[in-house]
């Protein structure tokens, strides 16, 4: 029983793959109707084997090619990671700021307190050296 199963889901399968296949050339076809889009075909299809017979006489200059394009990539991906590592530094810098200003505020504020406390006692002095 289980064996019939099995082929029922494989059958299944197929037909849906078919039906799938059938509406992808249908709607292909379809499309090929407009003249903009036959043309767009056309051009990509020429530029596509151009690409390819390029790629079959010189085989080695397109691996240069991706090498290089890999090599760019590599460091490309290198300067973010500085980048981002330099940017992440900044920030933790700029957590230890609010700290550092309060402290400013905090010994500025000894400063004007202690300057209020000097004159009322350099009066002292006055009045009593008279």
């Amino acid at each position: 029983m289980s064996n019939i199963r099995e082929e029922y889901k494989c059958a299944k399968k197929s037909k849906f793959m078919q039906a799938v296949f059938i509406g992808a050339l249908a709607g292909a076809a379809i499309s090929l109707f407009d003249k903009q889009t036959r043309y767009s075909v056309l051009e990509n299809s020429k530029s596509c084997m151009s690409n390819m017979k390029e790629f079959v006489k010189n085989p080695n200059g397109v691996l240069t090619q991706v090498r290089e394009t890999s090599s760019k990539v590599r460091s490309t991906v290198e300067k973010i990671s500085e980048d981002v590592s330099f940017i992440s530094q900044k920030v933790e810098e700029m957590k230890d700021i609010p700290s550092q200003v309060a402290q400013v505020v905090m010994e500025t504020k000894e400063v004007f307190t202690a300057e209020e406390e000097e004159p009322s006692s350099r009066d002292h002095e006055r009045i009593s050296l008279n």
